[in-house]
C-alpha cells in the first residue's frame, strides 16, 4: 500500500462541486470535483485534447447545493492529467487531473475551508463541518 504524502486531508464532495480552467488557446477544461483539502483537488472532466489539460496556472472551483460558493483564479499546479481508459469515446477522453494549490491567498483560504465545509464528505460519509 502507497504511504500518503499529501500534508492536508482530503473529502470526498457531493453533487454540485465542480472546477474549471481556461488553457491558453482558450478552451475551457470543466468537470466534477472528485476530492478537495486545503492543499488540492482532483476534478474528472471531458477532453477532445488528447493531451489533456495541460500546465494551468489557475483554476475557478465553485458549487451550488444550498448556497453557491465561487473562488476565482485560485493559483495552482497540475500535479498530473491522465485518461479514464473506461470513459473514453472515439473522440472525447475522460481524464483525471489532480491540481496543487500555490499561494493562497487569506481570501481564498477562507473561501476554501467555507467551501469544503459546505461541500466535503468526510470517508464515513458524514458531512463536513469544519475544514480542519
Amino acid at each position: 500500500m502507497c504511504e500518503e504524502k499529501r500534508k492536508f486531508k482530503r473529502f470526498r464532495v457531493k453533487e454540485g462541486a465542480f472546477a474549471a480552467f481556461v488553457t491558453p488557446n482558450e478552451l475551457i477544461h470543466m468537470g466534477r470535483i472528485q476530492d478537495i483539502g486545503m492543499g488540492g483537488l482532483c476534478l474528472r472532466y471531458l477532453s477532445m485534447d488528447t493531451g489533456g489539460g495541460g500546465d494551468h496556472s489557475s483554476i475557478k472551483i465553485f458549487g451550488s447545493n444550498e448556497r453557491f460558493i465561487h473562488l476565482d483564479k485560485v493559483r495552482c499546479r497540475v500535479a498530473y492529467d491522465c485518461e479514464v481508459p473506461e470513459g473514453t469515446w472515439e473522440q472525447i477522453s475522460t481524464r483525471r487531473c489532480g491540481v496543487e494549490f500555490e499561494n493562497l491567498s487569506v481570501k481564498d483560504k477562507v473561501l476554501l475551508e467555507d467551501f469544503i465545509g459546505s461541500f466535503g464528505v468526510m470517508s464515513n460519509g458524514q458531512e463536513t463541518s469544519t475544514a480542519s
